[in-house]
C-alpha cells in the first residue's frame, strides 16, 4: 500500500521531531528538506529555534509567519522577508550568531566569556554525494585526484562549519550503494573518528539520515548502526541498498508514521505548493 507521504517530507518530520526550542540550527545552500523541518519545529513546538543559512547568512524565524512556498535554496531572494538579520561576510556570522549568548558574549560580566565564541551552532544539515559507515562526507566529486567522473560543488566551507557544531545531522536524498560506501573517494566533512582524533569541538555526525533509514553511531568505535527504519522500509532492504557493513543499534525502532498534525502543518503553512512531494 503506497504511503500518504513522500520520503522528503518524512525527512523533515524526522528532523523536526529532533529539533528543540532554542537551539541554534545551520544548513547550507541545498536547504527544501532542512528548512521544512526548521518552519515545522518553529510552527509546533519550538517557536524560539532560529535557522542560520549558509549563502548569505541570514538568521530566519518563521514562527508567527505565512510562507508562499518553500524555498529550495538559501540563495532565494525571498528567505529576505523572514530574516532578522542579513549580512555578506561570514566572519560577521561567527561575531553576530555563533558566540554563546549571541551580543552578551562581549559583555563584561557576561557569564559566556569562559567559552569558545566560534561554538558556531547545535545542530547542522550537511548533504553529500557519498557518505561512509564512518560519517565521513564527500561533496568533491567521484573518482580519484587524477580523474574525476564526477564533480561535486567542493567543501563549500562545510569543513570549517561542522567541526564547531554539536550534533551535525549527515543526510542523502537517495538511498543506494552509490551513496552509502565503505569509503568515500574524498572528505569535505570529516567523521567522527577524525573528530575525536584532531580533538575538534564538535565531534562529528550524529545520525546518518536516508529516504529509508537513520543511522546512528556506536559511542565506542564511532561507526555507524541502523538506528530506524522508515515507515514502510524493511531491514533487508536497507541492508540491500547499503554499501557499508553495520551493526544494528541496541535502541533500534521503526520511526513512527507522520502525524495528522505534523502533516497538516507541514502541507498547509509551510510546504503549500508541495516542494517536498516533486519527484526528484
Amino acid at each position: 500500500m503506497a504511503q500518504d507521504f513522500s520520503s522528503k517530507e518524512m525527512m523533515a518530520i524526522v528532523f523536526a521531531r529532533d529539533l528543540q526550542d532554542g537551539e541554534r540550527v545551520c544548513s547550507g545552500a541545498h536547504t527544501e528538506i532542512s528548512f521544512a523541518a526548521v518552519m515545522l519545529a518553529q510552527k509546533m513546538h519550538a517557536p524560539n529555534l532560529r535557522l542560520q543559512l549558509g549563502g548569505t547568512c541570514f538568521l530566519c524565524n518563521v514562527a508567527d509567519m505565512e510562507i508562499d512556498e518553500l524555498p529550495m535554496t538559501s540563495v532565494d531572494y525571498r528567505i529576505l522577508q523572514w530574516a532578522e538579520s542579513a549580512c555578506h561576510d561570514h566572519p560577521e556570522t561567527f561575531h553576530f550568531y555563533g558566540p554563546p549568548g549571541g551580543r552578551k558574549y562581549y559583555a563584561p560580566d557576561s557569564p559566556y566569556r569562559n567559552t569558545n565564541k566560534y561554538w558556531f551552532a547545535d545542530k547542522f544539515f550537511a548533504g553529500g554525494i557519498q557518505a561512509d559507515r564512518y560519517g565521513n562526507v564527500n561533496l568533491i566529486g567521484i573518482g580519484t585526484r587524477e580523474k574525476l567522473t564526477l564533480r561535486g560543488p567542493g567543501t563549500v566551507g562545510i569543513n570549517d562549519v561542522v567541526v564547531t557544531v554539536r550534533d551535525p545531522y549527515v543526510f542523502v536524498t537517495h538511498h543506494d550503494t552509490r551513496r552509502l560506501v565503505e569509503k568515500v573517494d574524498f572528505v569535505s566533512m570529516p567523521g567522527r573518528r577524525t573528530c575525536k582524533e584532531l580533538n575538534f569541538l564538535g565531534g562529528g555526525a550524529k545520525w546518518i539520515v536516508t529516504p529509508k533509514a537513520i543511522f546512528d553511531f556506536d559511542p565506542t568505535e564511532d561507526v555507524a548502526r541502523l538506528a530506524a527504519t522508515f515507515p514502510g522500509v524493511t531491514e533487508e532492504d536497507v541492508k540491500k541498498n547499503t554499501g557499508f557493513a553495520y551493526a544494528k543499534s541496541p535502541a533500534f525502532a521503526p520511526v513512527p508514521p507522520p502525524t495528522g498534525d505534523e502533516l497538516e502543518i507541514l502541507r498547509q503553512e509551510v510546504d503549500r505548493t508541495g516542494v517536498l512531494r516533486r519527484a526528484d
